[in-house]
């Protein structure tokens, strides 16, 4: 049986960058839950406070929300370094690079600390699940909860289910995603899931249509907001998304699923010349032009 949103009390986020701090704004203003940010060093941490006082900071500048409802928000946060201080979370949801002996580290440490019966969910977009449920004890109650980003915005989460990963598990989880209104689709662990898998060819095809010259990075764009619909274009994305995470993650996937998925050298190019997106100020697109 799924679990009602009233029994969400503490949610623990493990990272704190962009998806991690969306993730950690979607609790605490959607539930009335305790929310525990962890970060791996104490500057760190106190960039991803800043990143989610910036985000509950929005709807007040656009009069959505009163400044006491904000501080009400940021007031469920508390701010640690240490693993163990998520120890009383209901559901941990850890969203650090795209690395996975990393995340298989944190997953074993997370089986120790936290209650039998907590949620243990990873926000990665393409690496295995059953491969990080693994490195724990308890491995049924692992699993894959992929947010897009901006996490505000999207309204999607991709729940990836492991091998090990029980019905409970796939049905708390889905609950978890309900009370912060998302919707949700469940795809099998598979390289790339389903959107990645998706996303990334059309990613991959753009990047080479734009090394061979058949058309502009905004032309590229362009035909495929206006003739396909999508609210952002393929080179758009990776701009948002990373270029470095795109060419990471690219890899995987050319590893997995074939050479169909072989990154485009001018991708490998920019990532070495650190043109790797909106984060650098430039990618496919230049973040830094002067003002006109």
């Amino acid at each position: 049986m799924a679990t009602e949103p009233a029994a969400w009390k503490t949610v623990g986020v493990v990272g704190g960058g962009a998806m991690g701090s969306g993730i950690a704004y979607e609790v605490a203003r959607n539930l009335d839950a305790r929310v525990i940010v962890r970060e791996v060093d104490e500057q760190t941490l106190a960039r991803a406070r800043a990143n989610i006082e910036r985000l509950i900071a929005r709807p007040v500048e656009k009069g959505q929300i009163t400044r006491e409802a904000a501080d009400a928000w940021l007031a469920r946060f508390e701010w640690t370094t240490e693993l163990n201080d998520l120890a009383p979370a209901d559901i941990v949801i850890e969203a650090v690079f795209e690395n996975l002996p990393l995340k298989q580290e944190i997953f074993g440490a997370l089986d120790t600390v936290c209650a039998p019966g907590a949620i243990l969910a990873s926000n990665t977009s393409g690496l295995p699940i059953t491969q990080i449920a693994s490195a724990a004890q308890r491995p049924e109650r692992v699993l894959g909860l992929h947010f897009f980003n901006p996490v505000p915005a999207m309204k999607l989460v991709e729940i990836i289910r492991a091998y090990q990963t029980s019905d409970d598990t796939v049905a708390r989880a889905t609950a978890f995603c309900q009370a912060l209104k998302k919707e949700t689709i469940l795809a099998k662990d598979y390289p790339g899931f389903i959107t990645t898998r998706i996303g990334l060819m059309m990613i991959a095809e753009a990047v080479r249509c734009l090394e061979e010259g058949v058309g502009s990075a905004e032309d590229i764009d362009k035909g495929m907001r206006l003739g396909f619909n999508f609210p952002m274009g393929p080179l758009e994305l990776a701009d948002l998304v990373g270029v470095d995470v795109t060419l990471h993650v690219l890899d995987a996937a050319r590893a997995n699923l074939g050479e169909r998925f072989a990154p485009s050298p001018l991708l490998r190019n920019m990532v070495t010349a650190g043109y790797i997106g909106r984060k650098a100020g430039r990618g496919f697109y230049n973040y830094r032009k002067e003002a006109k």
